[in-house]
C-alpha cells in the first residue's frame, strides 16, 4: 500500500472520533427526554440519508468520489460549528436534536458512497481486503476511545462539545484530502443521463450480479437489527439499570474492541477464502452477544456481551465488504456504494421505531433473532 493511502487513512480516521462523540451525545441527550424522542432523532438522521443516497451515488460517479467527499467534508464541518453555536445559545431540546440529526443525515447521504469507494482509488484490487480492514481497524481504535470520551463529553460540555470536536476533525480531513491525489482516481463521466436513469442503471447492475444481490439483502437485515443495539438499546438498557453515561460508553466500547480484534488480524494476515461461511458464523456470534447483553446484570458482563457481538460483526463486515467493492464495475462505484448504504438505512426507519416501542429486553431478543437469521442465510450459500 502506498503513502497516499496512509495519508488519506489518517485524515479520514480522525473524523471518526468526532462522529463517535456526536452520535453518542445525540443518543444520550435524546433518551434523556424519552425513548420515542430518541427514536425520532435517529429517524431524523436516517430518513434524509435514505431519500438522498441514490442521488449521492449518481453525483459521485459524475464528478468523482474524491471531489464529492471534499464538498461534503467542508459542508458538514461548517454545519457542526454553526449548530454548536445554536445549542450553546438555545440549549438542548427535541427540535435542536432533530435539526442536528437531519443536517448530519443529509450531508451523510452524499459523503457515505464516496467515502466507501475511496480505498479502491488508492490501492490495487488484490490489496483491497487488507486495505479496507486496515481502515476499519484504525476507525475502530478511534471509536474505542470515543466511547469513554463521549461519556466524559456529555458529563462536561454536552452536545456543544461533541459538535465542536466533530467540526474540528472534519476540517483536518478536508485539508488532508485536498492535498492528496489517489493513483487510481476515477475521472468524471462525460455522459450525464438523468438522475433517475443513472440510479436505475446502478440498481440494474446490482440485481443482475448474484454476489452483489446476495450481499445487499443480508446487509440490510443485519443493519436493521444490529446498528440500533449500540445507538438505541444500550442507552435505554443503561438507564433501566441506572448506569451512568460513562458506563454506557464502556459498554459501547466493548463492541468496538471485538470488531477491532478481527479487523486487525485481517489487516495483518488477510481474509479467509470462504467469505459466506465466515460472514454467517460472524452473524451467529453477534446474535449470541446481543442475547447476552439482554441478560447482563452488570456493566462488566454487558461489556463481555458487546465484545462477543463485536467479534461477530467484525467477521461479517471484514469478509463481505471487500467482496462487494471488488465485484463492482468501476463505472458504477459510487452508485452501488450508495445502494449498499441505502439497504443499511431504509430498514432502520422501521426497525428503530419498532424496537423503541418494545420493552428493552424484548427489543434485544428480536435483534438477536434477526441477526441469527441473517447468519443462517449466509451459511446456506
Amino acid at each position: 500500500m502506498n503513502r497516499a493511502y496512509y495519508g488519506w487513512l489518517a485524515g479520514s480516521t480522525l473524523s471518526v472520533l468526532g462522529d463517535a462523540a456526536l452520535f453518542f451525545a445525540l443518543g444520550w441527550a435524546a433518551t434523556g427526554i424519552g425513548p420515542r424522542v430518541a427514536a425520532l432523532v435517529l429517524t431524523g438522521f436516517t430518513l434524509p440519508r435514505a431519500v438522498l443516497l441514490l442521488l449521492g451515488g449518481v453525483l459521485g460517479d459524475r464528478i468523482g468520489p474524491r471531489r464529492l467527499l471534499l464538498i461534503c467534508t467542508a459542508i458538514v464541518g461548517t454545519c457542526c460549528f454553526l449548530l454548536a453555536l445554536v445549542v450553546g445559545v438555545r440549549g438542548v431540546s427535541t427540535g435542536v436534536l432533530l435539526g442536528t440529526s437531519i443536517t448530519v443525515g443529509t450531508v451523510d447521504a452524499f459523503a457515505l458512497p464516496a467515502s466507501g469507494v475511496l480505498p479502491r482509488l488508492f490501492v490495487p484490487d488484490d490489496q483491497l481486503p487488507r486495505a479496507m480492514a486496515l481502515r476499519t481497524s484504525a476507525s475502530q481504535v478511534i471509536t474505542l476511545a470515543g466511547g469513554p470520551l463521549s461519556g466524559m463529553l456529555v458529563a462536561t460540555v454536552g452536545l456543544v462539545g461533541a459538535l465542536v470536536v466533530d467540526g474540528a476533525t472534519f476540517a483536518v480531513q478536508f485539508l488532508v484530502l485536498l492535498a492528496l491525489r489517489p493513483p487510481y482516481d476515477v475521472p468524471p463521466q462525460p455522459d450525464r443521463p438523468s438522475v433517475v436513469r443513472a440510479a436505475l442503471d446502478g440498481l440494474r447492475v446490482a440485481m443482475a450480479d448474484p454476489v452483489l444481490r446476495m450481499i445487499l439483502g443480508v446487509v440490510g437485515l443485519v443493519a436493521a437489527f444490529v446498528l440500533p443495539v449500540t445507538s438505541l438499546c444500550v442507552p435505554l438498557l443503561a438507564r433501566a439499570h441506572g448506569w451512568t453515561a460513562g458506563q454506557a460508553g464502556f459498554v459501547v466500547a466493548g463492541n468496538v474492541c471485538g470488531s477491532l480484534l478481527v479487523t486487525v488480524l485481517v489487516a495483518r494476515f488477510g481474509s479467509f477464502t470462504r467469505a459466506g461461511l465466515v460472514g454467517g458464523s460472524g452473524c451467529l456470534l453477534a446474535a449470541a452477544g446481543i442475547s447476552g447483553l439482554a441478560l447482563a446484570p452488570s456493566v462488566p458482563l454487558a461489556v463481555s456481551a458487546t465484545l462477543l457481538q463485536g467479534l461477530g460483526v467484525g467477521l461479517f463486515t471484514s469478509h463481505l465488504a471487500p467482496v462487494f467493492v471488488r465485484s463492482t464495475p468501476k463505472s458504477h462505484l459510487t452508485r452501488l456504494q450508495s445502494l449498499l448504504s441505502l439497504v443499511q438505512t431504509v430498514p432502520l426507519l422501521a426497525s428503530t421505531n419498532l424496537l423503541a416501542t418494545l420493552d428493552i429486553y424484548h427489543a434485544l431478543a428480536l435483534a438477536a433473532a434477526a441477526t441469527a437469521l441473517a447468519g443462517l442465510t449466509l451459511l446456506k450459500l
